[in-house]
């Protein structure tokens, strides 16, 4: 009895260690909390949104063609140099022309006969020496004089080959003594290139929409694009044409406009993007990028609740601008959403907030 009296004592003894030890251990699931994760964390507040379109288009010259001679010749004198502006009408080729020089003086001495007979015949006729028909043969030499003496001036002048517009001149394609080809019932392909020139104060842009976006294209409707080397600035211009009809291959528009480049910044070939607004509305929820986090289940941001844990926020998204994106759902204004450190955050995590970039610039 005292044995077992003795034994029953220690039992109770360990049973009450052990409760007490339970009590005490930490490392159950009930009795452990992880420590909170510092964010930043924003408040949603409904604000004015242009929202803005974007394509990716090419620029062009406004103007662009490779200079051709009307007729063959050798190239006598280059009279400018490779990447010079010039204004339209400057001579920019001189063909060797002494045939035609020729040609045109010959003319002219016939015209100045021409000339002669007819105000003698003229004379005579107001004497009643000759008779209206010999009056009228001299009157139609001295025409065709005179148009033989108009085509010889021509000859001469296609000898002189100038710019047809304002613009910038490429790289030279012959040399001085080179025999060239161009006029007459030759085509195009068979006429000898001399030089590129390219109007570029202004310059065009291509681009293309698709059909859900041909409603908001107009003429005058105003843009802006940038370009890779300057990657901070925007360029600004403005709609001249629209297609009025889709292209069949890839059911998209073709819009075409204009941007003004006095200061030659911008070259013909750059490829481009355009930003093109379609409109102001109030009251949109903006969030950064940064608080949008994707998996398989959805798209979602983490929403600070009242005890400040966080939840799990299903979202829709809407239009988007540089850093920032709208939500049409899920959210409401006045809600504190998590906009940094999204990664640190699972639901019910207790959160703390450090503050944003603004705020800690304008602390002491």
């Amino acid at each position: 009895m005292l044995f077992g009296g003795r034994w029953c004592g220690r039992s109770a003894a360990l049973a009450l260690l052990f409760f007490a030890a339970c009590q005490n251990d930490t490392s159950s699931p009930e009795a452990y909390r992880p420590p909170p994760v510092t964010v930043e964390a924003i408040t949603l507040s409904p604000a004015p949104f242009e929202e803005v379109a974007q394509f990716t288009g090419a620029l062009t010259a406004a103007e662009s063609v490779v200079v051709r001679p009307e007729s063959s010749g050798v190239v006598e004198t280059i009279e400018f140099e490779e990447g010079q502006a010039v204004s339209g009408g400057d001579l920019l080729f001189r063909l060797r022309d002494h045939e035609q020089q020729a040609r045109l003086a010959e003319a002219a001495a016939a015209r100045d006969l021409a000339q002669r007979v007819f105000d003698r015949v003229k004379s005579l006729k107001g004497k009643d020496v000759l008779s209206v028909e010999e009056l009228d043969r001299a009157r139609s030499g001295l025409a065709q004089a005179e148009a033989r003496l108009e085509i010889a001036n021509v000859e001469v002048e296609r000898a002189e080959i100038r710019a047809p517009f304002d613009g910038v001149l490429g790289p030279r394609m012959v040399s001085p003594g080179d025999r060239v080809t161009g006029g007459g019932m030759s085509r195009q392909g068979d006429q000898t290139g001399l030089v590129q020139i390219d109007a570029i104060d202004e310059l065009k842009l291509n681009f293309t929409v698709p059909e859900v976006a041909v409603n908001a294209m107009r003429v005058g409707l105003p843009l802006e694009i940038s370009v890779a080397p300057f990657p901070d600035e925007r360029f600004s211009g403005e709609i001249y044409f629209v297609a009025p009809s889709l292209d069949p291959r890839n059911r998209r528009l073709l819009v075409k406009a204009r941007i003004p480049n006095a200061a030659h910044r911008l070259r013909a070939g750059f490829s481009c993007t355009v930003y093109l607004p379609l409109g102001k509305r109030e009251n949109v929820l903006l969030a950064p990028e940064s608080a949008i986090v994707h998996d398989v289940a959805g798209t979602f941001v983490w929403r600070v609740a009242d005890d400040g844990t966080a939840e799990r926020t299903s979202v829709r998204l809407g239009a988007r601008r540089p850093g920032e994106v709208e939500l049409l759902s899920g959210v409401a204004a006045g809600d504190r959403i998590v906009s940094a450190g999204t990664n640190k955050v699972s639901s019910g995590r207790m959160l703390e907030f450090a503050p944003t970039p603004d705020v800690a610039k304008a602390a002491p």
